[in-house]
Parts: structure tokens; sequence; C-alpha cells
């Protein structure tokens, strides 16, 4: 059986006088996730839609200071900190 998956988006329409005139109303609209339309004379001229959202960041954990960090002990010395941190701020 093959998944299906559908995205729900509320798709509404405005026209280019009522932007003008009610500019918070559909910026409303926009913020709770809904796209707009604009139209002129029947016509779609434009769409306001929110924001994608935020990529995530990815790490390159091979670059990671702790890596070089000794196995095996219990705890890093004030000095083995201090170091990852020099590092780790690329100083």
């Amino acid at each position: 059986m093959a998944a299906m998956c559908y995205i729900l988006s509320h798709m509404r329409t405005t026209t280019v006088r009522e932007l003008r005139n009610n500019y918070s109303k559909v910026l409303k609209w926009v913020a709770k996730g809904e796209e707009v339309d604009v139209t002129r004379r029947g016509r779609i001229v434009a769409k306001v839609v929110p924001p994608a959202p935020p990529k995530a960041l990815q790490v390159d954990w091979s670059q990671s200071a702790a890596l070089g960090r000794r196995t095996g002990s219990s705890a890093l010395t004030a000095d083995e900190s201090a170091a990852i941190l020099t590092a780790s701020q690329g100083r």
C-alpha cells in the first residue's frame, strides 16, 4: 500500500485595492500560514506567502576540538579545557 502525503494549505485571494486598504488583515492571514493571491482586474499579479522555515544548521563534527581530547580519562584539566575553548573560538 502506497503512503499518500497531502499538504493542506489555505489559499486566499484579494484585490490590489483590498490589499492596500486592509494590509494588516492580509498580513495576519499570511502570518497564520496562508498564501494570498493578489489580483488586478481578475488576473493574479502577485502572491504573498509566509517565509520558509529556517534551515537546520549543518555542523562539521570532523572539525570539533573535542575529537582531539584524550579518551579514557575522567575529567579535563583546566589547561585542556582552556585549549579546547581557544581552538573552538578560532584563536
